[in-house]
């Protein structure tokens, strides 16, 4: 089903991005900095011929949030969320607070070079309790406070498969309704509760990835392997804006070039984002 929405102009209220540069709190502008990386998360998109990336600086989140000295919980403020970035080698998590079995350990940066960044659900004064990326989607877990730094996202995104369009919100209010293409019947986009990890700029910008693609702390229930990866599920451009509106993806959510580029100078890493099921 097309979405009537595939003829409308760009919402006005999403600024062109930024020129690249290095700003934000302990360096919470992630590079995805790994050629696998790339390849990897934009050929399991479109799967067609891989190609190179580079480097992308993402928008810099809001400034860094302590919780009350001496204990308690502390949330965000009204509209946001809370976003943790790995400061130590290695991040270890937990099935509870207090808890002494590990349940799995994530090398910081991974494998790829990328550093780790987690979506923040719940904070208490030494433990944080996050969404994982890794399988199965929905994984969460504890993780100490001290391994991160923790800011804030005025942004969320709201993906709505059926109507083939994607919402972009700040401080909770609309910002945008952007129409988008999904995965088709045999390779569907995931349903849940994911977040950006990191974001990348291909190469070539009139490719079939466009000029960004953010990956997803979600993985395809299809496509296990790919390139090496695990199916990582993506939010890029396309070079075939006719099939923005329809199931046309192997998982990942397709936006026209002009909107992509936008998010990408607004959007964080560890920016929510909810695809309906």
């Amino acid at each position: 089903m097309r979405s009537t929405d595939t003829s409308r102009p760009p919402a006005p209220g999403l600024r062109p991005p930024p020129r690249p540069g290095v700003a934000g709190p302990a360096g919470l502008l992630l590079l995805a900095t790994a050629l696998l990386a790339a390849t990897c998360l934009v050929g399991a998109c479109s799967g067609g011929r891989t190609a190179p990336a580079r480097p992308a600086a993402a928008a810099a989140p809001t400034r860094a949030t302590h919780p009350p000295a001496g204990a308690g919980p502390a949330g965000p403020a009204k509209g946001r969320h809370l976003v943790a970035q790995a400061v130590v080698p290695e991040i270890t998590w937990f099935a509870t607070p207090d808890t002494g079995a590990p349940q799995g350990r994530l090398a910081n940066p991974n494998r790829e070079g990328v550093p780790l960044v987690f979506a923040v659900e719940e904070r208490r004064a030494h433990w944080l309790r996050v969404q994982l990326p890794v399988r199965p989607n929905g994984s969460r877990g504890w993780l100490r406070a001290e391994d991160t730094q923790v800011t804030e996202t005025p942004y969320d995104l709201r993906g709505d498969r059926s109507a083939h369009r994607l919402t972009v919100l700040r401080d909770g209010a609309v910002l945008a309704r952007l129409p988008v293409g999904i995965g088709t019947g045999g390779t569907p986009t995931p349903s849940g509760e994911f977040y950006l990890t990191e974001l990348l700029r291909p190469t070539d910008p009139n490719g079939p990835w466009g000029p960004y693609a953010f990956g997803l702390s979600g993985f395809s229930d299809v496509i296990t392997q790919f390139n090496g990866a695990n199916g990582i599920i993506g939010l890029h451009g396309t070079n075939r804006p006719d099939l923005v509106g329809t199931d046309a993806s192997h998982g990942c959510i397709r936006l026209r070039n002009e909107d992509i580029e936008k998010l990408a100078g607004i959007l964080p890493i560890g920016t929510p984002v909810s695809i309906e099921r």
